[in-house]
């Protein structure tokens, strides 16, 4: 049933479903593709929906908005604002959270530890970190994926990216940002913030707690680094992400450089243990993939197509989104200042125009059609691009294969598992249950 959507200043923002926010963030949060697909066909391209961790947000599933919200100047459209509204824990001085000015600064200062050249130098010390943890995955029995791959994702981010340098000290925060974002199974579960009511208060308090302990590792990194004087990187003509801040701005409080760090540690583990999963999966179920996908090259064709297809059906975050700072026109709507507009990635992805049969898992599709031409998003787009884009490839090229190699992996189910929310991820709900 339809409902007259909110206003904001008078402004009335496009209609959308008439359940409560607690109800439709469940629905989102238990099935996104199929919430979206069945608003979409109610209200059509151009909608709202109350969420209670988020508040409103209008969503524009026509393909041919995506370029209007993507593109939006850092000025006009306010990405953090708009990510803060969803994972409210995210500090505004971090790159994720912060906005306009503050952001391309903040980017630039850390673009350095995630350039081309440098991620790619880091692939044969990704290798072994997952070559020491996929010997220790269980053998001849079903285990989940995915948190296995949050803890190789969590190492590779707080060694090599972020640049812990003490051992000890990296296996430590490794293991504490896991337990600072666990929670039991994949529940619609509201994060921290003042959308999510009492629910969110007492979560907040839990997140904090858990928070202390990788505070407190940063820290003492960072104060460690201070003391040595060695801001100069990783030694081969590249920067890590403490070294690039400490450059920049080397008379910042380390509280401060903390509270930057942690949101970019939360971005270094879920998007990329989610991508990682739905890789795999795809190619735990198609066994001639799985070997072309090892023996060949990074560059060949269909491997990259390959990755493409299984992050088209399955991308690892499911919406672009801004907060605008001033009335705008997106796909012929007026927005007044204030409103979050959407794109679904997991929607977009879907299109039938784009892409004919769009349900079923075709790489063959990407061999031969340029990006451009494509309503694909898996990294974002416009000026707020995913910074970790050449990180996300680096480690599909490194630690797929290197799981191929030492385990015969076999999907416990005939179909891939249905998409959940966590955050702004879209995982499996069963965590990608698998046989080795």
């Amino acid at each position: 049933m339809a409902t007259a959507a909110a206003s904001i200043t008078g402004v009335p923002l496009p209609s959308g479903p008439s359940a409560g926010r607690l109800a439709q963030a469940a629905a989102f949060h238990r099935d996104p593709l199929g919430f979206l697909r069945r608003t979409r066909d109610e209200f059509g391209d151009a909608f709202t929906l109350r969420l209670a961790a988020a508040g409103p947000m209008v969503v524009f599933s026509d393909p041919a908005v995506v370029d209007e919200i993507a593109e939006l100047p850092r000025a006009v459209g306010h990405a953090g604002a708009a990510r803060r509204r969803l994972v409210q824990m995210i500090s505004e001085r971090s790159v994720l959270g912060t906005d306009g000015q503050d952001h391309r600064i903040t980017r630039e200062q850390l673009e350095p530890a995630f350039a081309r050249d440098r991620v790619d130098h880091l692939r044969d010390a990704m290798t072994r970190i997952a070559e020491a943890h996929v010997a220790d995955w269980p053998r001849g029995r079903p285990f989940r994926v995915l948190p296995r791959m949050r803890a190789i994702a969590d190492e590779v981010f707080a060694k090599l990216v972020i640049g812990v340098r003490d051992e000890r000290r990296a296996k430590a925060l490794a293991g504490a940002t896991q337990r600072m974002l666990w929670t039991p199974g994949n529940p619609p579960f509201p994060p921290p913030g003042q959308y999510a009511g009492l629910l969110g208060a007492a979560a907040t308090r839990l997140f904090e707690r858990r928070k202390a302990p990788v505070a407190a590792l940063l820290a003492a990194e960072i104060d460690a680094r201070r003391a040595s004087g060695e801001n100069h990187g990783d030694g081969d003509g590249g920067i890590d992400v403490i070294a690039s801040m400490l450059r920049a701005t080397p008379e910042r409080p380390t509280d401060e450089l903390v509270d930057e760090l942690v949101p970019l540690l939360m971005a270094g583990q879920e998007p990329a243990a989610a991508g990682l999963t739905w890789v795999l999966d795809r190619l735990a179920r198609n066994p001639d993939l799985a070997e072309h996908f090892l023996e060949a090259p990074d560059d060949d064709r269909l491997r990259t197509a390959t990755v493409r297809e299984a992050l088209r059906l399955r991308p690892a975050v499911h919406s672009v989104a801004r907060k605008l700072t001033e009335p705008h026109t997106i796909g012929g709507r007026e927005l007044p200042a204030g409103a979050v507009a959407s794109v679904p990635i997991v929607l977009v992805h879907r299109d039938a125009n784009a892409f004919p049969d769009p349900d079923t898992f075709r790489p063959e599709r990407f061999v031969d059609r340029g990006l451009d031409e494509l309503p694909f998003l898996p990294f974002g787009g416009g000026p707020r691009r995913c910074l970790g884009e050449w990180l996300a490839h680096a480690e599909i090229g490194t630690v797929i294969p290197t799981i191929l190699r030492q385990l015969g992996l076999k999907s416990m189910f005939p179909e891939p598992e249905r998409m959940v929310v966590r955050g702004t991820v879209l995982v499996p709900h069963r965590s990608g249950l698998a046989r080795g």
